[in-house]
């Protein structure tokens, strides 16, 4: 009876569950662009069982009230949700998912079961950057990466950059290699990339993923994977924007009134009579004379407050199971900050820009269940335009170009003036843009890449081949169109005269129109594989790959005869459990521009991995806090070809040049002589790299992860140049293997990325240190060991120790040859009190090369760093980017600061003068003089480290700020439309006011590179 009853409740309990259970309906899509997900796994929480989405996304599961579904799809974020009758579900992409895949050397891996240093990132997230250069949107994103952009210019303003900074005493040597697609490609082939074709950019770092490439791998190494079709109905997308430059820094003159009472000051320091009167400084002042006594702002008159830049791309891609494509084009036009002065008539544009037009077609062919077919060809052509024979920055900041009071900017009659107070005596720089022509760079890029893919589960399962052929060329020529003749006028208002330049031209000149053959590049490369991969009993995972790789480069324009690169490289790895993991790779290969004996060599590394996460004292414990938690470990040696030298390291040169009376047939001139190049040698070969490694990486609760790399690299048998061979040798010698230097550092990000409701939220911080020393150069014996640059940072600047400046008591004393008194130059410019006063090392009382030491920093920052956060909702979203970096030093010489070589700029008005001295007032700059470049305050003859700045910086790089308008509205023939508006470089802070340039200029130079912009876009796309 018991069991009746019993029974009985059972199945009423089990009817009155099934009455509640109901149907879940619903639909998934991506954040990111509102694509539909088909084949999201939906589950009920605490039951194996359940259903996916289909090709459009929807989704159909029994649930009951109060079940919550989980979402999981690869790639993207795991999703929870409370069960209901109508689901809209959006997921989020997971940069950290541990399925995420990463493309490496010739493969493409799971980042989880990678035992090597790599970071990577999705184009999307760089696309979002308003720059023309794709390493230049790198910037603050991926650990291990240093650049630093130079100049603004268009179409030069891509940044130099570094994998864990440098360790080679070659400047060239410490490029990384660049792979395209599986072909190698050059510094300014990358930069001419439109960042729209790219799906993903990876950087490899350390031995496992870079002695892959063998003598090429020493640099680290950046992999590039254009994007490729899907399988699906024709999708166009196109995108417009258009965004306004200004500079990051502009920089600021004295007028001509503040002008000329400085060079009268330094006049008087100089005991000659002064320059100006009073009241041609009051006229100065007062611009009641705006001929006589002009007063010009020539940054102002040359350059604009801002230029334009628009950029529109067009995608196509789709396909079906037996053809899948991409196709893009896009158009760049960067306009430059120059004004416009020249006459349309003359079809002289003498202003900066960059013009920049890119197509790509990317096809697969599914020629049969095995056997797959990839042709790609990308072309890229561009113009650089620039003025023909100045640098417009260059001129503003040269004293001896122009000056504030030089010229009015243009006479009374409406002839041009020129720079009458100068020895050039040449017409005012707008009149110079006007009629001095233009220099123009056209380029034409040329890529094809044929593939095939054979699967060979025939012979045994897991095996295939694959083919590439590739072929490249560059075509490159200037033109020029330039003239020099045209009338000037000075105007003098005192008696209402006009003066014609001394070169007397009274008419204007005709256009000269040249042009030179600039780069004729010719690249050919075969690739040919074979892989394995396969996985036994779910338990031993073993992959394996040979790659025969051959490169041969011809530059047409110079020598013409191909530079050869050959090699064989193979790589194993075995995964047990997915969780031990074990890698190897070797190559061998080579390069002729060594001798026959020495062209080859054997590149090896090792690497291990530890997943303890998934142990199961691991999973049965923590399994919902600890999602990743791996070491790895790598070591091995890598090599670098690039060198100094001629193309043939072991061959003898002889080379034209020079002159030579020699005999009866030359009595009246040189002939044509030759003379011994650098000697060759047989012994010598590439330089080579051991690099250690050490990771970790982890990841909790689904939404922190981090990973931090250690390394240590040491760079021997590099070749340079023996300082220690004397000179009474006579001739040059082929540089020798005998520097070694080494670089260690530590780089990684910590990542947090949940989901709040409705609100999707993300941060990152990323940072990088890299600090290396010379170990060994073969300098020559120095007098002094303060002298001596081993031991010390490559790049490390020398010069002197500023100890304050020379007081009136000290000049007195050193006049009088008092004991003690403080050492001087030996120079014929005395010193006097308020120039720049040295520490006397060796204390001999003469400041010369003796007293030099090491000084501030290299100018490559050993420490970067990036901080972005961001988040999205509902169809709007925000990313923002800071980017710094910091520890290295920076100094200008000529016309960048020196007076009476320079503009005088409001640093100088901090000078060193008796009066303020006396008063006890700040004092940032020494006394004025007009020779102050041959006096011992010059940088230029001095170089100390009151010049040299020991600087950081933080910019806010990049802002992003989108919205995707909702489904509801949008037509139904375009799947959705997205608005934004991005910025590059808007806001930058550092410590120093000494320099007006941009914290990222080269050190030791004029100062004068295109200043570096920011950049405000708007956008839309639309996706059909």
């Amino acid at each position: 009876m018991n069991r009746i009853i019993i029974i009985l409740l059972s199945i009423s309990v089990a009817v009155a569950a099934f009455a509640q259970q109901f149907t879940a309906t619903g639909v998934v899509s991506s954040q990111k662009d509102g694509e539909l997900l088909p084949g999201v796994t939906v589950q009920v929480k605490g039951q194996k069982t359940g259903t996916a989405t289909d090709i459009d996304g929807n989704f159909s599961i029994k649930v009951k009230p109060g079940d919550v579904l989980e979402f999981s799809y690869i790639g993207y974020q795991p999703v929870k949700m409370k069960a209901a009758a109508r689901m809209n579900v959006v997921m989020t992409e997971d940069q950290n998912s541990l399925d995420e895949v990463m493309v490496v050397g010739y493969a493409t891996v799971k980042k989880i079961t990678l035992t090597g240093a790599a970071s990577g990132i999705n184009a999307e997230t760089i696309r979002r950057v308003p720059t023309s250069s794709v390493q230049n949107a790198l910037s603050g994103k991926l650990p291990g990466f240093f650049s630093q952009q130079r100049s603004g210019q268009p179409g030069k303003d891509a940044s130099d950059f570094f994998i864990r900074g440098v360790s080679s005493l070659n400047g060239e040597a410490n490029k990384p290699l660049i792979i395209v697609d599986d072909v190698e490609y050059s510094y300014d082939q990358l930069s001419q990339i439109n960042v729209n074709e790219i799906e993903s950019i990876t950087i490899l770092k350390d031995a496992a993923t870079t002695a892959i490439y063998g003598i090429k791998g020493a640099n680290g190494v950046l992999v590039v994977k254009t994007r490729r079709g899907r399988e699906g109905a024709p999708q166009i997308t196109v995108r417009a924007e258009s965004g306004v430059q200004v500079p990051v820094r502009t920089p600021k003159f004295l007028n001509a009134r503040e002008t000329a009472i400085l060079v009268n000051e330094a006049h008087a320091n100089d005991r000659i009579a002064p320059k100006w009167t009073e009241e041609d400084v009051r006229l100065f002042g007062d611009h009641s004379d705006p001929y006589g006594h002009p007063d010009v702002n020539w940054y102002d008159e040359i350059f604009k407050k801002s230029a334009w830049q628009e950029n529109v791309n067009v995608d196509l891609s789709g396909g079906s199971d037996r053809l899948t494509y991409f196709v893009s084009l896009g158009f760049l036009n960067q306009d430059g900050m120059v004004k416009d002065f020249g006459k349309r008539t003359d079809d002289v544009n003498s202003n900066y820009f960059y013009h920049r037009f890119n197509y790509r077609t990317n096809l697969d062919f599914k020629v049969s269940q095995n056997f797959k077919l990839r042709f790609d060809v990308t072309s890229r052509f561009m113009n650089i335009n620039e003025p023909a024979s100045l640098n417009a920055t260059g001129q503003i900041y040269s004293w001896n170009e122009m000056h504030p009071y030089s010229a009015p900017t243009s006479n009374p009659n409406g002839s041009t003036p020129f720079i009458y107070d100068t020895d050039g005596k040449r017409a005012i720089l707008p009149a110079r843009l006007a009629n001095e022509g233009y220099r123009r760079n056209r380029r034409n890029d040329n890529n094809i890449l044929f593939g095939a893919d054979w699967g060979l589960d025939w012979i045994t399962k897991g095996l295939s081949a694959t083919a590439r052929v590739a072929y490249a060329v560059i075509d490159e020529n200037w033109r020029q169109a330039a003239r020099s003749e045209y009338p000037t006028y000075h105007y003098d208002s005192t008696s209402d005269s006009y003066e014609i330049n001394p070169n007397k031209v009274y008419t204007n000149g005709t256009y000269g129109v040249n042009g030179t053959k600039g780069t004729d590049y010719k690249n050919f490369n075969l690739q040919l594989f074979l892989n394995y991969a396969r996985t036994f009993n779910e338990i031993h995972d073993v992959t394996a790959m040979l790659l025969y790789n051959r490169r041969s480069v011809t530059n047409v324009a110079a020598a013409g005869v191909p530079s050869n690169y050959e090699g064989y490289t193979f790589s194993a790895g075995y995964r047990l459990l997915n969780r031990y993991l074990f890698d190897f790779n070797g190559a061998y290969n080579g390069t002729d521009r060594f001798g026959r004996d020495n062209r080859f060599g054997f590149f090896p590394s090792a690497s291990v991995g530890y997943i303890i996460s998934e142990e199961d004292f691991i999973k049965d414990n923590l399994i919902e806090q600890i999602n990743l938690l791996k070491l790895r470990a790598s070591f091995g040696i890598v090599g670098s070809d690039v060198a100094p030298g001629d193309q043939y390291l072991y061959k003898q040169y002889f080379k034209s040049g020079g002159g030579v009376n020699f005999g009866e047939r030359f009595k009246d001139g040189a002939g044509a002589g030759y003379y011994e190049g650098d000697l060759g040698t047989d012994h010598i070969t590439w330089e080579k790299s051991r690099k250690w490694d050490v990771g970790l990486e982890v990841r909790f609760f689904d939404c922190l992860s981090s990973t931090i790399d250690w390394f240590h690299d040491v760079r021997y048998d590099q070749l340079v140049s023996r300082s220690s061979v004397p000179v009474i040798l006579g001739v040059g010698v082929a540089p020798s293997n005998v520097a070694r230097t080494q670089n260690s550092g530590f780089d990684g990000n910590v990542t947090f990325q949940k989901r709040f409701g409705e609100v999707d939220f993300n941060t990152s911080f990323v940072f990088s240190y890299a600090k290396n020393k010379i170990l060994y150069m073969d300098e020559a014996q120095k007098s002094y060991p303060w002298l001596m640059q081993t031991g010390h940072s490559l790049g490390q600047p020398f010069g002197y120790h500023w100890i304050g400046y020379y007081t009136p008591e000290d000049i007195a004393a050193i006049k009088a040859g008092a004991e003690g008194a403080p050492a001087v130059p030996q120079s014929k410019n005395a010193v006097q009190a308020g120039d720049l006063k040295y520490e006397d090392l060796n204390g001999d009382g003469i400041i010369n090369d003796y007293d030099k030491r090491a000084i501030g920093m290299p100018n490559l920052p050993n420490t970067t760093y990036g901080w972005s956060f961001g988040g999205s909702w509902k169809g709007l979203s925000v990313n923002v980017l800071f980017q710094g970096s910091k520890n290295y030093s920076f100094a200008l010489t000529g016309s960048a600061i020196e007076p009476f070589n320079s503009q005088f700029q409001p640093i100088h008005t901090h000078r060193w003068t008796e009066e303020r001295y006396a008063a006890g007032e700040e004092i940032n700059f020494p006394r004025l003089s007009t020779n102050f470049g041959s006096t011992v305050s010059s940088p230029s003859s001095y170089m100390s480290d009151f010049w040299l700045i020991d600087a950081w910086y933080l910019r806010l790089k990049t802002i992003d700020l989108s919205y995707q308008l909702p489904k509801t509205i949008v037509p139904k023939n375009i799947q959705d439309v997205r608005f934004y508006a991005n910025a590059y470089n808007l806001l930058t802070w550092t410590n120093y006011n000494k320099y007006q340039q941009d914290p990222e200029i080269s050190t030791n130079s004029a100062g004068d590179a295109y200043m570096n912009q920011r950049v405000v876009n708007l956008g839309v796309q639309v996706t059909f």
